[in-house]
């Protein structure tokens, strides 16, 4: 393995400089004393991973007369409303 890379007893004592460790160590000893008390343990053991998900970005939309949904602000003035509708046309003309 090159040196870089941990296997999963050195990801355990260096990740959060091994506060996650002695948090499953102290949980450890909480069980070894509840075995005390009962006098036994039974141990299913089980891996179990997140993997983690690509955040999705939040949106903007505003809703018009008729109850639907729109990205434009109805309330903001387009700027170069007429410019994009002659290139729509244009393009569409162009097809």
């Amino acid at each position: 393995m090159p040196k870089d890379e941990l296997n999963f007893l050195e990801f355990l004592q260096s990740f959060r400089r091994g506060e996650l460790l002695r948090e499953a160590n102290d949980q450890l000893e909480d069980m070894i004393r509840a075995v005390k008390d009962t006098g036994q343990l039974e141990c299913l053991p089980r891996v179990d991973s997140k993997l983690p998900r690509r955040a999705l970005g939040t949106g903007i939309y505003f809703a018009t007369e008729d109850g639907q949904l729109t990205r434009r602000d109805p309330d903001q003035v387009d700027m170069f409303e007429d410019e994009l509708g002659e290139r729509r046309t244009r393009r569409d003309l162009d097809s």
